[in-house]
């Protein structure tokens, strides 16, 4: 599949019921884990330009943005408010906002490579860009194309969106034949709805706006989306229904960098651990998050020190 770039220059200055904490927590504890395995098993990764390091730290990445002040990244800017552009075309949103602090720390100059979602995994394995700018879910799968922060950058609850009129109350209703159920192509939400939805049809789109209008026309069931996507999913279609009750899940997401590349993995979650220390994170997150949520009774959930969830009053 061919992959269609736009590069774009930034500058380097910058009453739902959810699970309850302890799940969280062992999400999180589990999700640390599972990355730290899969580290010590890739120390005998061998190299290759463009897809991996050496575990030594040796032609890191991290060297060359320091020594070029240039950084690479692959974004997809159609997620508000997590990651989209302002009015002036300029990327923006909390992830943005801390991605473009992370490079203001190093004196690098971010230079943006936008991909779709789906297609930003085989890019970094093509070497298109350096890192990804943006977070995406600790999917096993994903883990096999690229290194995984092992500190998070945000939680997502996911949600349920249905047609107009529906009758479902529960998640169970669901998972029965003649369901459709629109999705993100390549998303977490695709992976995971397949399997606890294992009866219904799916039917996915290269950008959630479209699987959103599939369910808005009734041509879809049902969506299954993150929490900061209900606003304005909402917003530009009222008459869908957000489905009471708990999340199908949540999610820890992160920065994806080439396979083997320990030294720059090393330093991402040192910035991200001091930045949670001092509530940096929790602080973006009800700045951009919070009016959203609100609006519709949604508790969330910010990364703590530990790189714990943890409620964030909105």
């Amino acid at each position: 599949m061919s992959i269609d770039e736009e590069v774009i220059e930034a500058p380097s200055a910058s009453g739902l019921s959810l699970p309850s904490r302890r799940s969280l927590l062992k999400l999180g504890s589990s999700a640390a884990l599972g990355l730290g395995a899969y580290a010590l098993a890739a120390c005998s990764t061998s190299s290759s330009p463009g897809t991996t390091a050496s575990a030594a730290g040796e032609n890191s990445v991290l060297d060359r943005w320091i020594s070029t002040k240039t950084a690479k990244l692959g974004v997809d800017l159609t997620f508000p408010p997590i990651q989209f552009k302002d009015s002036s075309g300029n990327p923006t949103g909390y992830q943005m906002e801390l991605t473009q602090a992370m490079m203001a720390d190093l004196g690098v100059t971010p230079q943006y490579v936008e991909i779709p979602f789906g297609q930003l995994f085989a890019g970094l394995v093509a070497g298109k860009f350096d890192m990804m700018g943006i977070s995406a879910t600790i999917l096993p799968s994903r883990a096999l194309k690229g290194l995984f922060a092992s500190f998070p950058v945000f939680y997502e609850s996911i949600v349920v969106l249905l047609k107009p009129g529906s009758n479902v109350t529960s998640q169970d209703q669901l998972n029965k034949a003649g369901v459709k159920i629109a999705v993100l192509q390549g998303s977490s939400q695709e992976f995971s709805s397949k399997l606890i939805f294992s009866s219904a049809a799916f039917s996915p789109f290269a950008q959630l706006a479209d699987a959103v209008n599939e369910v808005a026309t009734g041509r879809a069931d049902a969506t299954v989306l993150s929490e900061f996507d209900v606003d304005d999913s909402l917003k530009a279609h009222p008459n869908l229904k957000l489905l009471a009750g708990p999340p199908l899940w949540v999610d820890a997401n992160t920065y994806l960098m080439p396979l083997g590349d320990y030294k720059l993995q090393a330093w991402v979650n040192n910035w991200l651990r001091y930045n949670a220390t001092h509530q940096r994170l929790t602080s973006l997150w009800k700045k951009w998050l919070g009016p959203g949520l609100q609006k519709y009774n949604l508790l969330t959930y910010g990364v703590g020190p530990g790189s714990e969830p943890e409620v964030v009053k909105v």
